[in-house]
């Protein structure tokens, strides 16, 4: 049994019953909850392929359903372009910065390190997704000139890395509330910032390419009604 497998196993072992009295689903390396209307809540814990050590990341999806809403292949259960925050957790908190819980050839050494990752979720963690509680607040608050100065944080705390999905999650978040005029200036930015970023870039264009960003440029889109 290799090492992945192994590490799966002791993950579930020692976290999946302490994670489900939470009303967290699923087995690692992914766990979720839809506790909150419109999104997904995810802990995702994988062992390095090449190192010994393994990372947890923090991750909420946008869970809206829209009539240009890409859909997940059946292998997996949230689409990449879904996926609007990704923190990574230590055992002292949450950080926009990636982070190593070290292991060792020591099965009590990394059981230890998986359950204190066990304290840092029901504290960190929890912390973190309590701040989605008052959901669609406070992203209706977000204009879009503040895109313009600057790369607008979640919470004014935690980088975002894709500040073309942020903004279309703002456009879903102002259709849900049927504020049409700011939702349409939300998706014409995401597109503006989009054709931006790959404007002068050097790509491959084949078919599987042209299919992909099709889909992705609808996603972005105001939904045809």
């Amino acid at each position: 049994m290799n090492e992945l497998i192994l590490f799966k196993n002791e993950v579930n072992k020692h976290l999946r019953d302490r994670l489900k009295k939470d009303k967290w689903s699923g087995v690692s390396p992914v766990f979720y909850k839809n506790d909150v209307p419109n999104l997904t809540k995810c802990i995702e814990i994988r062992r390095s392929l090449k190192e010994n050590h393994f990372s947890c990341s923090l991750a909420v999806y946008s869970d809206f359903k829209f009539p240009n809403t890409p859909k997940a292949i059946k292998t997996k259960r949230l689409h990449t372009y879904k996926q609007i925050f990704q923190v990574a957790l230590t055992p002292d908190k949450v950080s926009s910065s990636y982070y190593h819980w070290t292991l060792k050839d020591d099965k009590d050494f990394n059981i230890r390190q998986i359950q204190l990752l066990g304290e840092a979720i029901s504290t960190h963690g929890t912390d973190f997704f309590n701040g989605f509680t008052n959901f669609p607040e406070p992203f209706l608050n977000i204009e879009p000139g503040d895109f313009d100065t600057k790369e607008v944080k979640l919470f004014n705390k935690y980088d975002v890395f894709n500040q073309v999905i942020y903004m279309n999650f703002l456009k879903e978040v102002h259709l849900s509330v049927d504020q049409i005029e700011k939702a349409t200036v939300f998706s014409n930015l995401a597109l503006a910032r989009f054709h931006d970023n790959v404007k002068g870039k050097k790509i491959i264009h084949d078919k599987a390419y042209e299919k992909s960003i099709g889909e992705y440029v609808r996603f972005l889109e105001m939904p045809k009604s």
